[in-house]
């Protein structure tokens, strides 16, 4: 599984913003792995996704392998590598059906609003097919 990662200095400034993170992830029920670097100069957090409860905690000397996203109150920090990107070439009719749909959702996200498009494409094929006379083995031999 792919992990976020913060590397801070270990200072006790940054000992108080590990243990934020810390409490965070408590409240939330969601995973945190803290450790060391050999040398004990660096103290790392490690989940799948990390939360941030104040962005000052990222400072200058913070080292973040991931991507920062603003949530409310908190930031999540996400895998770099999480999702894949695609290039779709759609027609015109699945440009305005997207379009149509965005309007609709406007609060969703761009997954969903594709998903739901993909969703509806679906049940149309599928009430086409239903349509259409079923044909036998001996029609088409």
């Amino acid at each position: 599984m792919e992990t976020a990662v913060i590397t801070l200095g270990n200072t006790v400034e940054n000992q108080e913003y590990s243990r934020q993170i810390r409490d965070l992830h408590k409240k939330k029920g969601q995973p945190l792995t803290i450790r060391f670097s050999e040398e004990l100069t660096h103290i790392i957090l490690e989940a799948p996704c990390l939360y941030v409860p104040d962005r000052n905690i990222l400072g200058k000397e913070a080292v973040v392998e991931g991507v920062v996203k603003k949530n409310g109150n908190h930031l999540e920090i996400h895998p770099r590598s999480k999702g894949k990107t695609i290039n779709l070439h759609l027609d015109s009719e699945l440009v305005n059906e997207l379009e149509q749909i965005r309007l609709k959702v406007a609060s969703k996200t761009q997954h969903d609003v594709i998903l739901e498009m993909f969703v509806r494409g679906l049940r149309a094929y599928q009430a086409e097919q239903d349509d259409q006379p079923a044909t036998t083995k001996k029609e088409r031999g």
